[in-house]
């Protein structure tokens, strides 16, 4: 369905100003305000005639130590990051990964767009989420040697969040 935002606590969705934390699907969005996490600032009518929530406000404000990290990013940086930043979705062949897919060739695995064996570091902008066939046929190549195609570019969610197809850069105050 669609993509929601959750802000921080002191969201104000008149001005719009407030501290993006990251996005999340309607259907954990659901589940954030059902558990009080979480409250609904923003909705829409979905085509199916639903009202479900665009964006959200935390009930209880994060730590600025907890969001920035301490000095670090504020996204944590995993491979599992990776996947979620990516929806479980191979960049590749747009097919769903998982941790236990029913058919082997769809275990979630990170690719390097930029091999580690040519200098390809393990960065946002350089890892994105491929099934294993996807990720075995590229082998040790960039995706242009492999004749294979990112179907989205990767991102780094501390200073960009994706909407639909394209990135968004997340704007700083001051």
């Amino acid at each position: 369905m669609g993509i929601v935002k959750v802000y921080n606590k002191g969201y104000d969705p008149g001005t719009g100003i407030g501290e993006l934390l990251h996005t999340t699907s309607v259907r954990h969005a659901f589940g954030m305000i059902r558990r009080g996490v979480a409250d609904p600032v923003e909705l829409m009518l979905a085509p199916d005639d639903r009202i479900v929530p665009t964006a959200l406000e935390l009930t209880r404000e994060l730590s600025g130590a907890w969001v920035e990290g301490g000095g670090q990013r504020s996204v944590g940086f995993s491979f599992r990051a990776v996947h979620e930043r990516d929806h479980w979705t191979c960049a590749y062949c747009g097919r769903s990964v998982s941790k236990s897919p029913a058919i082997e060739a769809l275990l979630a695995t990170v690719d390097h767009i930029m091999p580690v064996s040519r200098g390809g570091e393990s960065s946002w902008l350089n890892l994105v989420s491929a099934c294993k066939e996807c990720n075995n046929r590229k082998a040790d190549r960039t995706p242009e040697e492999a004749g294979m195609a990112l179907r989205f570019e990767p991102y780094d969610p501390a200073v960009a969040y994706r909407v639909g197809g394209h990135v968004e850069l997340i704007p700083v105050a001051g």
